[in-house]
């Protein structure tokens, strides 16, 4: 199947599931929740075909445990959500590898200059790290006094997820700017998704179906904006290298 047919149907198995968390149909969740990772892995193996630097392979090791997440948050109690962390936090340091380990060219105005060493946009503007910081600890102080056992984990999560924001922002810089900042709204798209599961399942905000349904759509669309920027970005500059 070709990339792009498989793209579609992620977003088209995504969207049918946001409808079923919304309308709490749980057969029909049950049923489209394990085929997203999939169906963007199969995208990503499309779409690679025999060439996988290595920011791409840390980019899939990344797709598969974010699966193996959706599938133990599907179980009940506290222990396969302490496991479901488990396996996005392997997620988010996968993306923060590949993000890092690329080698990108330096993009000024959106023109690559070789003769430029490439350096992100945190790096040349460490204020940038300011909103994130500030994110992190306001999401640690809401959840916090809630979260018992799980406190810790919540932490070092959070902390994952949000170097795995600065990483995904540093791309702006190293790649043409388009990939680039769609790879970086698919993390804060991501961010918002993982904010809002910690707010109603371990903070003050109580769950219903709609809450639900946008957790579902904005990780669905990140994830898939994380791959589709991240990939064509790394590709343009391997094409100007080559």
């Amino acid at each position: 199947m070709a990339p792009r047919s498989l793209l579609s149907a992620y977003l088209l198995v995504g969207l049918l599931n946001a409808i079923a968390v919304a309308t709490q149909n749980s057969s029909a969740v049950t049923l489209t929740k394990p085929l997203l990772m999939p169906l963007l892995i199969l995208w990503l193996v499309a779409e690679q075909r025999r060439h996988w630097p290595v920011p791409h392979r840390w980019l899939l090791v990344g797709l598969v445990f974010a699966w193996i997440g959706d599938l133990l948050l599907m179980g009940d109690g506290d222990l396969f959500f302490t496991l479901g962390i488990a396996a996005f936090l392997v997620t988010q340091v996968s993306y923060l590898v590949g993000f890092t380990r690329f080698r990108g060219l330096s993009f000024r105005r959106g023109i690559a200059a070789p003769a430029r060493p490439a350096t992100g946009l945190v790096r040349r503007y460490p204020v940038l790290l300011a909103p994130f910081a500030l994110y992190l600890i306001g999401l640690v102080a809401v959840v916090w006094p809630t979260a018992g056992s799980l406190r810790i984990p919540v932490a070092v999560y959070g902390l994952a997820l949000t170097a795995m924001a600065v990483a995904a922002l540093n791309l702006v810089g190293r790649m043409p700017p388009a990939p680039a900042w769609v790879a970086f709204g698919g993390a804060v798209l991501f961010v918002l998704s993982d904010s809002l599961i910690a707010m109603t399942s371990l903070g003050p905000w109580a769950e219903s179906p709609w809450l639900g349904a946008t957790v579902m759509l904005t990780y669905v669309v990140g994830q898939g904006l994380i791959g589709v920027g991240f990939v064509t970005g790394t590709r343009a500059v391997d094409d100007l290298r080559s």
